[in-house]
């Protein structure tokens, strides 16, 4: 009986311990609760601002490049307009030196009526960097043609004879021409870039484009019947020189 008294207060020691505790475990397990749920929500708000922030970065980004997309277009538009009219204008100016064939003055030697085209791109103030490459390359190697071309002249001159400066005139038709051309496609390649109406030189069969074409085709005809009557006189000569060689070693042998 004694021992079924002791078990039954040790019982009841037991539930008012846990009694006891229950209000700390309580606080514990609600404050565990509640700091999980407070982290949770802190995570998730922090994960919400950094998409926040790198959509905005993405959309800031997108903005910029928009906005530098536009000028370059802005910038590459600008250049074309001014190169389209100078290089249009340089192959008029090429036309006319390659369609002179001179007039005689009072010594009756044939002379040029029609300076040499100049092409000055130091004119151009939009940013060349805009432009396509090769574009950009085809333009930029026409002063270096021209000078060439210059000089070409100058020794077809200094190789002509006196009063019809045939060769020389035949020289300039090539050069000019040729360059005329080149100048000319590179401004319809300009304009095609940028959405500018066509060129207005090829509207007509008289008009710059076609004379060129027609001017360039001959010349280049003309150099290769040249070339070819070269060709032909080499090999005569050659066959000339081995006919001579070998009278001469035969004259040799029968002394």
């Amino acid at each position: 009986m004694a021992d079924v008294i002791f078990d039954t207060e040790q019982v009841k020691a037991v539930v008012q311990g846990v009694s006891a505790w229950m209000p700390v475990i309580s606080t514990l397990g609600g404050g565990v609760l509640a700091g999980g749920v407070a982290l949770l929500v802190s995570r998730m708000n922090h994960r919400y601002a950094r998409e926040r922030e790198a959509t905005a970065a993405a959309e800031r980004l997108r903005h910029e490049q928009q906005l530098a997309e536009d000028k370059q277009q802005k910038e590459f538009f600008y250049i074309a307009t001014e190169l389209v009219f100078l290089l249009e204008e340089f192959a008029e100016k090429c036309a006319l030196a390659a369609a002179d064939n001179g007039e005689r003055n009072q010594d009756g030697i044939t002379v040029v009526t029609e300076v040499a085209p100049v092409l000055d791109l130091t004119r151009v103030t939009g940013d060349w960097r805009v432009l396509p490459p090769k574009l950009m390359y085809r333009i930029r190697e026409l002063p270096i043609l021209l000078t060439e071309a210059g000089k070409y002249v100058a020794s077809a001159y200094e190789n002509d004879h006196p009063e019809d400066y045939s060769h020389t005139f035949w020289e300039r038709q090539y050069q000019y021409s040729r360059l005329g051309l080149k100048a000319l496609f590179s401004a319809i390649r300009l304009r095609q870039a940028t959405g500018l109406p066509p060129t207005r030189l090829n509207a007509t069969s008289w008009s710059v484009q076609p004379m060129l074409m027609k001017l360039w085709r001959q010349e280049r005809s003309r150099r290769m019947v040249r070339a070819g009557l070269h060709l032909q006189a080499t090999a005569q000569l050659n066959v000339a020189l081995q006919q001579s060689i070998k009278n001469q070693n035969a004259s040799g042998g029968s002394q």
